[in-house]
Formats: structure tokens, sequence, C-alpha cells
């Protein structure tokens, strides 16, 4: 086992309960999360906040400004689109760090960064993202985690 500090495993099933039953707030503290992760483990990269923070931003103020100022103009929409832009720089990013990780161990990348840009296949390449991401970190601490989500649906787990 490495010294570097290492991520927890957190399988595709708990990642998609959690998330659900919060309304998707445990979502967002698992992006934070695997980002901080992440930069402790490589010593580099994005932190939780600079990843998260112009997407919330992007998205929430426009809209709060909308619900409670009714007279703010209709082109201040263009900031909900730089949020909306800033996230899939974040998981542009993100998928190319997870694949690096693999590679770097002698193993096939497992995902398809381009797929984040197709309708359907973006949230397939998500889903393998949590997966994947879980299983490296389980394997860099020798331990053998459950997940009966991503094995029951190969297309989720199978790196080929």
């Amino acid at each position: 086992m490495s010294n570097q500090p290492l991520g927890k495993p957190r399988p595709l099933w708990q990642v998609i309960t959690f998330s659900v039953a919060s309304f998707m707030l445990y979502y967002g503290w698992y992006k934070w999360i695997i980002q901080e992760e992440l930069r402790r483990y490589n010593g580099y990269g994005w932190s939780g906040t600079r990843s998260l923070l112009p997407f919330v931003l992007g998205v929430a103020v426009p809209q709060a400004l909308r619900l409670f100022d009714p007279d703010v103009p209709g082109a201040f929409g263009w900031f909900s689109l730089l949020g909306v832009a800033w996230i899939y720089i974040v998981q542009f990013k993100l998928y190319r760090t997870v694949n690096a990780l693999y590679c770097q161990e002698g193993l096939k990348a497992p995902l398809v960064v381009w797929w984040m840009f197709v309708p359907g296949l973006n949230l397939i390449v998500g889903l393998r993202q949590i997966h994947f991401l879980s299983e490296y970190w389980a394997r860099k601490q020798e331990i053998t985690v459950k997940d009966p989500v991503a094995q029951s649906l190969p297309f989720l787990s199978v790196n080929v």
C-alpha cells in the first residue's frame, strides 16, 4: 500500500441511493469530496470548491434573482449557461483523471470521455465514473466493495 492519502470507495448503489434520498444533496457532497480526495492523492488538481462553486453560483444566482427580483433582465440567463459549461469542464477533467489513474496502474482506461457530450451516453459515462473510481480506491486499499447495481449492469462495470 502507498503512503499517499487514499479516497474512500463509494459504490454506485450507495451514491444513487443517498442522492435520491437527499434530493441530490449527497451527490453535490460526493462531487466535492472526490475532487478533494483526488487532489490530495495526486498532489495536484482542482479542489472540490473550485470544481463546484462556479456551477452552483451559475445555476443558483440567476434563479434566486429571478425569484426574488422580477425586475432583473432576462439576459442574466447567460450566467446559468456559464455554470452548465463549467460542470462540463470539471467532468471532462475528472474523467481524464480517472482514466489516468487506471493507465498508471497498467490497466485499460475505463471511461470514454467524449460520451459526456452525447445525451444518454453522458449518464452512462457518469455512472461508470462513480463505479470505476470506487473500484480504484478499493483496489488500492486491497479491499472488495460489493456493488450490486454495477455488477448487475455489465455496461456500467465491465472495462473492455
